[in-house]
């Protein structure tokens, strides 16, 4: 090949390195400057220094096209301007020592090269640089290593300015920032447009708006082919824009349902109907729903959000095993209390959100209150979740078990962003919360279904000594306690022991490092052999365990190959403080685990003491020996859980108060009296007192329990009965009723269960409202000959004239109650409202006066 083109070839391959140096040099620059400028956008969003959305949003816009234009403008310069050959040439002899200086030679001499002088001189060393070059490929002396410092850097800067953002959350802050200050300007905003009455006098002149659901205006208990109408109001005192309500399935996705014009500017009334079968629920999903409103202005305002929970027919849900009083009903009721107090958390923080004008220390308040609400909720689900495997240790319930988990983690975050005021953030940690909640209850309700064998309440053997039985579980558990802190201890100390060796690494050079490979060997074989001898200690801490196994392998290679070996010692170090920690966390659920067990075992053993004290059975006085000797350490191990770290924290002081002090004394008292009783008698009053004393115990566990636990536990929330009852079955009246008038016909199976639902609900409702009051026990005789069994539903005007008579009686009982309980209220003297209001009533009668019939 000619060496000229060899020459030439290598100075624009050269020329290209250097254009794709400056490129990256530049690109990694401009880089740095924008990720600079976005973290101190949002740490002014943060600190509070920036409220407007639409300013920031702006400057991120300008500053997003300017830099691209800017960029775009250097890269073409790059790209379009060329480079001196004297450069090139420099770049390729710095790069490669044989060219001997012949190629800047070259082109120093290639202006004169036609020269008689310099033409034999620069034909031969452009063939000597030809020879050179084409036998092997010069590398050019280009350094890389400015780009790639300006790389580095602009890396560092894009992930802490991700990281900040990930953090603080600044455009949650100035979300919340910008509504508080649109807040601020319309309450402060003078309304042109509203003319008000002349005699309201009183009244402000500003801006306002309310969206109401005035029906049902409550949460519902529905079934999945059931129809809801709504009655959504909304007025303002400017011209509304856009009405919408919204719904939204367990928590999900939310979908938005438009509403048409209003045909008033100021005031609309709808009455949409809710056909659950479109939305494909199935039984125990939540559908939530709320309305919102604007204005010309762009002012917003919503409704309360409510709740329409879709339940099996109440004759479905007695048939799981065991009915009412089975284990499988009472989990699946406090299941619910725990999802309808989510619930509740979920349409407070909706209140909360929707008043940002009010004072900032009420607000601290408020959000206060729902964080401690979010936490009892968080300690309830974690009781729940311990009962669950005590009481249903071999049943197939894993999946609900996991649900729940999921919801402890999403309920603490909750918590978290409701103190740190990110209430976009908390609000989608309750949704999930909720989420998980629902989907916990209905796995275990499918569990329950698919294997109904395994939930059926097995007898007690009588044939079995539950003495010994007694002893034999405690045993059990305090030898699963001890081994516990001994996986515990031993993890720790593991980790105490890899951290002191990766110090000795760190101080060893590279070349002695090869010893300390022995050591590191032993603490991986203790490990293993450790974890081999104890599995079920490691069992629910799968991932940790085989990551600091994998980090100790690496360790010990690293240092058998001297490479590495400081970084990877530290780092197994690090991978087993983290099983230490996990070990830690699954003490504490089996702390919680036990504090269940034990419960039941206290609980037995108060069965067994009240047979001693009617003297059904006859025992001897090793037997007593036994039973006293089995209740002391039932307390004790009761006793010890709760003066532990987890034991403070999961229950109240009245569990540590009663497992101390008096009550315990005279426990063991009357204990010991039982143990060396001599007559029937002495026998009969020792366990009489002794399980008095037990049952304190009893009752101080259940007082101990968390707020929302305690009340799940107190509440049948799957058959409310008295006022929620009544209303349950009004509801599922008017439900049928609107069935039958848009033509939505069902089965009539379907049918006759919703029929026999709605009489169940109304019976119990008006049993337990009103007792057996004449007329109540009328109605109750009409509910049940209209619709118990009869194959077809009533006709309309049969079905009409029951509604109506339910709802005056239950009208005219409340209008009693109300004038007992409220004489001083039965008149009301108009001149005591307020101007405003009486002016706003006289506008609304005059209005009225004034339509024609």
């Amino acid at each position: 090949m000619n060496a000229s083109v060899i020459i030439e070839e290598r100075l624009q391959r050269t020329a290209g390195l250097l254009r794709m140096r400056r490129v990256l040099q530049h690109t990694a620059t401009a880089g740095c400057v924008a990720s600079v400028v976005v973290l101190i956008l949002g740490i002014a969003m943060v600190r509070g220094w920036m409220e407007n959305v639409a300013v920031v949003s702006a400057l991120l816009v300008a500053l997003g096209f300017g830099g691209f234009l800017a960029w775009l403008i250097v890269m073409a310069s790059i790209m379009t301007k060329s480079i001196p050959r004297k450069s090139l040439a420099a770049s390729l002899e710095g790069g490669d020592s044989r060219l001997l200086d012949r190629l800047n030679t070259l082109v120093f001499l290639e202006k004169n090269r036609r020269a008689d002088v310099a033409r034999w001189f620069f034909t031969r060393i452009a063939r000597q640089t030809g020879g050179v070059l084409e036998h092997k490929s010069a590398p050019a002396g280009i350094s890389f290593a400015r780009p790639f410092i300006h790389l580095c850097i602009f890396i560092f800067l894009f992930v802490s300015t991700c990281f900040f953002y990930a953090h603080f959350h600044p455009w949650a802050r100035l979300a919340a920032a910008d509504a508080d200050r649109r807040a601020r300007n319309t309450i402060a905003q003078k309304n042109p447009t509203v003319a008000l009455p002349t005699n309201n006098v009183t009244e402000e002149n500003k801006a306002w708006g309310e969206v109401r659901i005035t029906d049902p205006a409550r949460d519902l208990k529905v079934t999945k082919v059931d129809v809801v109408p709504l009655q959504i109001e909304a007025a303002a005192s400017q011209s509304l824009k856009q009405i919408s309500w919204f719904s939204t399935v367990n928590g999900g996705v939310e979908s938005s349902h438009v509403l048409p014009s209003p045909p008033e500017p100021r005031y609309a009334v709808y009455q949409p109907m809710v056909y659950l079968d479109e939305y494909h629920l199935a039984d125990w999903d939540v559908l939530t729903y709320y309305a919102k409103a604007r204005t010309q202005p762009g002012d917003g305002y919503a409704s309360d959000i409510y709740f329409l929970e879709v339940r099996p027919f109440r004759e479905d849900i007695l048939k799981m095993p065991g009915g009412e009083g089975g284990k499988a009903y009472q989990t699946l009721s406090e299941m619910t209390s725990l999802i309808e107090r989510q619930q509740h958390i979920i349409r407070e923080t909706h209140q909360y959100e929707q008043s940002p004008d009010a004072p900032a220390n009420l607000r601290q308040q408020d959000r206060q209150k729902l964080a401690d609400g979010e936490d009892d909720l968080d300690d309830s689900v974690r009781h729940l979740y311990a009962k669950m495997t005590t009481d249903m240790e071999n049943q197939p319930i894993g999946e609900a078990l996991d649900n729940l988990a999921k919801a402890q983690h999403a309920l603490d975050d909750s918590s978290r962003s409701l103190l740190d005021n990110i209430i976009p953030d908390a609000q989608g940690h309750e949704r999930s919360a909720l989420t998980d909640l629902i989907a916990a209850r209905k796995m275990f309700q499918k569990a329950v279904s698919d294997h109904p064998d395994s939930f059926k309440d097995k007898p007690e053997n009588e044939e079995r000594d539950p003495m010994a039985d007694s002893a034999k579980q405690l045993g059990d558990i305090a030898e699963f306690r001890n081994e516990t802190k001994a996986a515990r201890d031993f993890v720790k100390k593991t980790a105490e022991e890899q951290r002191k060796l990766a110090g000795k690494v760190a101080a060893t050079p590279r070349l002695n490092q090869t010893n300390l490979a022995t050591d590191e060997s032993k603490l991986q074989k203790s490990l293993a052999d450790f974890e081999q001898q104890h599995p079920q200690m490691f069992r629910q801490a799968t991932n940790e365990t085989t990551t600091a196994a994998k980090s100790l392998d690496q360790a010990v290679n690293a240092l058998e190959k001297r490479t590495g070996g400081q970084r990877a010692t530290s780092t197994a170090a690090d991978d087993l403080d983290k099983l230490a920690a996990a070990m830690n966390r699954q003490a504490e659920g089996r702390d919680l685990g036990d504090a269940y067990k034990l419960k039941k075992v206290l609980d037995k053993q108060m069965d067994a003491l009240n047979e001693m004290q009617r003297g059904t059975n006859d025992l001897s006085s090793e037997q007593r020996q036994q039973a006293a000797t089995a209740s002391k350490e039932t307390m004790r191990q009761l006793r010890e859980i709760t003066e532990s770290k987890t034991g403070t924290n999961n229950f109240g002081p009245e569990l540590h108060d009663s497992l101390t002090g008096t009550n315990k004394s005279s426990v063991d008292s009357q204990l010991n009296k039982l143990a060396s009783a001599q007559n029937k008698q002495d026998q009969k009053d020792a366990a009489g007192e002794a399980r008095k004393g037990l049952q304190n115990i009893s009752e101080a566990f259940k007082n101990s329990l968390p707020t929302a636990m305690q009340a799940a536990q107190k509440h049948d929330s799957l058959n409310p009965g008295g006022q929620e009852g009544f209303q349950h079955g009004m509801a599922q009246l008017e439900s049928l009723k609107q069935q039958l008038e848009s033509g939505h016909p069902l089965s009539a199976g379907q049918q006759q269960k919703e029929m026999n639902e709605a009489a169940s609900a109304l019976e119990q409702g008006l049993t337990d409202l009103y007792g057996h009051d004449d007329q109540a026990q009328k109605l109750v005789a009409l509910v049940d000959d209209t619709l118990k069994e009869k194959g077809k539903a009533p006709d309309m005007v049969t079905l009409k004239k029951l509604m109506d008579q339910l709802r005056n009686f239950s009208v005219e009982v409340a209008d009693k109650q109300g004038k007992k309980e409220n004489p001083e209220i039965t008149n009301i003297d108009p001149s005591r409202l307020p101007p405003a209001y009486r002016g706003r009533i006289e506008k609304y009668y005059e209005k009225l006066s004034e339509r024609k019939p």
